[in-house]
């Protein structure tokens, strides 16, 4: 009898096993599909009216403005606003005489831009391992080179899009308010693919150097700096200590 439990409880715990196994497939790919339906219904509904948006702007010395978005943390909804919200210019371009748009938006995400040059600020890369970093313009680090382009693309995920507003009147200069699941200001926000365009106009995209957020080095580099420096003023205190220790024992045979 106790036999007969046994494999009746080992084949029901195997079936079980099996049984949660398979949810967790099902519900991986329930995600994923409910990930690509909330992609193509939001791009449906921000596509047109982002489009209208940027098609409005009149490139002349009496109407010049950004063309952004702001981007406000969904926790912060509705009462922290003033704390939080972000103008971020779009992704765009102009070529030729007339202004098309392009490139600010797809089945994927929202693309935005940082313009390095109004902080004075450079992309220094490693083509070998492809390591880069944002950091002041005109200094020297072994291995990396200083690029000539000045605009950070990033993408915003849908998924990290909660919801948005066309007609806010928080916004400043009438740009369209997206909710976000992060603070602009945190890389989650932002997808893996960036890539670094060039400001000249004859090479704009021509000249694209692709940037993985995972291989940003700024941080793995202070972390190693700060290592070093602690291990450096370990062992400096160690040696100062023996030495100490040395000279008191000598004082001592002195007296």
């Amino acid at each position: 009898m106790k036999d007969c439990v046994f494999v009746v409880g080992l084949i029901a715990t195997f079936y079980g096993y099996f049984k949660f196994v398979m949810f967790l497939r099902q519900r991986k790919a329930l995600n994923k599909r409910q990930e690509m339906e909330n992609d193509a219904r939001l791009h449906g509904e921000i596509h047109e009216k982002l489009k209208e948006y940027v098609d409005s702007y009149a490139a002349s010395q009496n109407d010049m403005r950004d063309i952004g978005v702001r981007l406000l943390y969904i926790k912060n909804y509705p009462y922290e606003l003033d704390n939080d919200g972000f103008s971020q210019m779009l992704y765009y371009y102009f070529m030729s005489e007339g202004h098309k748009a392009t490139g600010y938006i797809s089945g994927k995400g929202l693309y935005v831009m940082d313009y390095l040059a109004i902080f004075d600020n450079s992309i220094y890369y490693n083509s070998k391992n492809e390591k880069w970093f944002i950091s002041s313009s005109g200094r020297s680090f072994r291995g990396y080179k200083e690029l000539e382009h000045k605009q950070l693309v990033k993408r915003i995920p849908f998924a990290n899009i909660y919801g948005y507003d066309f007609n806010s009147d928080w916004a400043d200069k009438g740009e369209p308010v997206l909710y976000t699941k992060y603070k602009y200001d945190k890389w989650k926000l932002f997808a893996d693919d960036l890539a670094a365009v060039d400001i000249k106009q004859e090479h704009h995209l021509a000249h694209k150097i692709t940037l993985r957020k995972k291989k940003r080095a700024r941080k793995a580099r202070t972390l190693l700096r700060r290592l070093r420096n602690r291990t450096h003023g370990y062992f400096m205190r160690k040696k100062t200590n023996k030495q100490l220790k040395q000279l008191r024992q000598n004082r001592t045979k002195v007296k």
